[in-house]
């Protein structure tokens, strides 16, 4: 087992107050309106300390967020393995994830939290830092499926799970900010339709006519 140092122990500690302060402040009084001022007050560091552990508020949402994936992460995994295919088990995640963070969080910090993670999901491709607990899952589910052979072996499951993210994220903005024009579960079946057959025509190619 590694031993934590004392230093790891407080930045750990300092991380976790600046997250639950910021999550708390802007429930209460919105992601825009909270200053970077103001998550330091309550949770009683300095301005500086905040960057040293986050570049943007943006990034304090998202670790919120990974951390409550990771918690929960091994017991949905469980569950999902039950499913009989890819396809099920990626629908079925995608759509209770969605669900999870709609309850979880606000419409407005759950829109800046799929943007942030829409800007980030190349660079977390190489840097596992940054790197959201979602995706760990759907990598899990990504290799299950090359096992049994129903996703392609030569493209890294990294790769495809970044695909993947990047269309759901769209797709959730969409519900987020105008969720009366479509069902989610059936943008959600589509797009993993998408991924897993792509956009050819069931038919084969059929031209246009002039």
């Amino acid at each position: 087992m590694k031993t934590i140092s004392r230093t790891e122990r407080r930045k750990e500690e300092t991380r976790k107050r600046i997250i639950t302060c910021a999550m708390d402040l802007f429930n209460k009084q919105g992601f825009e309106q909270t200053t970077v001022e103001q998550i330091a007050e309550a949770a009683d560091i300095a301005k500086g300390t905040i960057y040293n552990h986050f570049p943007v508020k943006e990034a304090i949402v998202c670790e919120h967020v990974q951390r409550m994936i990771q918690e929960q992460g091994p017991e949905v995994l469980g569950q999902i393995r039950q499913l009989p295919d890819t396809r099920s088990r990626l629908i079925t995640v995608l759509y209770k994830s969605m669900e999870w963070m709609h309850i979880k969080l606000n419409s407005d910090i759950y829109e800046k939290y799929f943007i942030y993670r829409m800007q980030t999901v190349v660079h977390s491709i190489r840097d596992q830092s940054i790197r959201s607990g979602f995706s760990g899952v759907l990598e899990q589910i990504i290799e299950l499926g090359k096992k049994t052979g129903e996703i392609r072996q030569d493209v890294p499951s990294k790769i495809l799970v970044g695909n993947l993210e990047t269309i759901s994220s769209f797709t959730a903005i969409g519900w987020v900010t105008k969720p009366e024009c479509f069902s989610i579960y059936e943008a959600i079946e589509m797009n993993v339709d998408i991924f897993l057959n792509g956009a050819k025509s069931a038919g084969g190619v059929t031209p246009m006519k002039e």
